[in-house]
């Protein structure tokens, strides 16, 4: 079942009608004004060269961005208005879109309108800019200013039919299409010019731009693997971040059961052969149960949800994250203390800043040996809060820093999600996380964020 074309409407019916019109009324002016002399016949080989050119440019348009295409169509046809007389150039210029459209089996409809806006454009072009049988300055700012009015008349009767199928106000949709297409359509024109003027004074020179096709089509090669990359680089993001939330759900919950039936195990063999096995094991399901945590962190922050930004206090939060690990840091003999140098409030999302922290947090405690000291600070730095965890550990290798705050990288000091999880959290923030760290003598990791 093929779908059925929306209705015209009467303006768009109108104005889909009159663009061939006035094409051929403007053509028409600059035939009598202008004339049919040829200044040299070696330029009427424009009219096959224009006919074949504008076919395959609009058969191979070339991208010059992921999403935007550049036909090279108006190439010659500029040439072929500036080195015409105004009776044929802008004539050869519309003919050739006509028949171009109709070869990549567009409709009459948009090809009709196509070829008379090419055929007004050229029109105009041509009574302010053709090159007679030689060139001077006059000449040469002619040609220009030609050009120049060529692709003013091209764009602005170009948007008129999207502007009135989708409503939307014509001059909002010009400066939207004039921002897209300005650098490559002022390229092109500069060319043109380049190219007539060489025609008439050094011939043999003129196809000398043309040598940029082959890297351009290299270019759009290049542009359309790097864009068939990236699509599949996001497909395996994806992919990857779907292994993740499901892993750590599918698990979760024989996790939570086997950590249970752990417990009872361990009271009921207190005292017993198997009580050192068992609180192993405990000790076990208990890390792999904040693996999983931090992998269902490691997913969600990678989804990119929009942050639950509210007014944090940064006194409470890092007041909470030392109250949540005091008992841990206790049990490993380390003394867990904060630092706050001054109120700071932030914007910002308060669970997945607290967590960012308290990965810090945990890791500082775990590596830090007993006695030891691990401050948590906050202070006001010169573009915003700087929250810094230090500690007193062993330090970090030199050749692992590079690739600390990878994800799964892991260290001796105790690098591994938390870290990947706390860069991620800060980045989204618009912050920056860093480490300095000295063998045997501890690491300071240090969170700025945005005033």
């Amino acid at each position: 079942m093929v779908a059925a074309s929306p209705p015209l409407t009467r303006p768009l019916r109108v104005a889909l009608g009159g663009m061939p019109a006035l094409g051929v009324a403007l053509a028409a002016i600059a035939a009598v004004t202008g004339g049919f002399i040829v200044a040299d016949r070696w330029r009427l080989l424009l009219v096959p060269a224009c006919f074949a050119a504008v076919a395959l440019a609009e058969r191979f348009p070339v991208k010059i961005g992921p999403q935007q295409k550049i036909n090279f169509g108006a190439l010659p046809c500029l040439v072929a208005v500036l080195l015409l007389p105004p009776g044929l150039g802008p004539a050869t210029a519309g003919l050739s879109v006509l028949a171009a459209n109709r070869f990549i089996r567009r409709s009459w409809k948009e090809s009709a309108y196509n070829a008379g806006n090419v055929l007004a454009a050229g029109a105009l072009a041509s009574m302010a800019g053709a090159i007679g049988a030689a060139t001077d300055v006059t000449g040469d700012v002619r040609a220009t200013a030609g050009a120049f009015l060529y692709l003013v008349a091209n764009l602005g009767l170009a948007v008129v039919p999207p502007s009135l199928l989708t409503g939307r106000p014509y001059p909002v949709l010009l400066r939207s299409a004039a921002a897209a297409t300005w650098p490559a359509s002022l390229t092109l024109a500069a060319c043109a010019v380049v190219m007539a003027v060489l025609f008439v004074e050094a011939p043999i020179a003129a196809p000398l731009p043309l040598v940029v096709l082959p890297m351009i089509y290299r270019m759009n090669r290049a542009i359309e693997a790097q864009a068939t990359a990236n699509d599949q680089l996001q497909a395996v993001l994806a992919s990857q971040r779907r292994f993740l939330t499901d892993v750590s759900h599918q698990v979760a919950t024989p996790l939570a059961t086997i950590m249970t039936n752990l417990s009872i195990l361990r009271r009921a063999n207190r005292g017993g052969p198997t009580e050192d096995a068992v609180a192993d094991s405990v000790a076990e399901a208990e890390r792999m149960k904040r693996m999983l945590a931090r992998l269902r962190s490691l997913a969600h922050a990678d989804e990119d949800v929009p942050l639950r930004r509210e007014l944090v206090d940064l006194a409470e939060l890092t007041a909470d994250v030392v109250r949540a690990y005091t008992a841990q840091a206790a049990t490993s003999g380390v003394d867990l203390v904060a630092d706050v140098g001054a109120p700071t409030r932030i914007n910002a999302d308060k669970d997945l800043l607290r967590e960012a922290v308290a990965n810090l947090v945990d890791n500082a405690v775990r590596v830090s040996p007993r006695g030891a000291q691990v401050t948590l600070s906050v202070e006001r730095g010169a573009g915003g809060p700087v929250i810094a965890v230090a500690d007193h550990g062993p330090g970090i290798e030199e050749d692992r820093l590079p690739r600390l705050f990878e994800r799964f990288q892991r260290s001796d000091s105790g690098s591994g999600l938390g870290l990947a999880i706390a860069r991620r959290v800060v980045e989204r923030h618009g912050g920056t996380i860093k480490v300095k760290t000295t063998r045997g003598a501890g690491s300071t990791f240090t969170i700025e964020l945005p005033g």
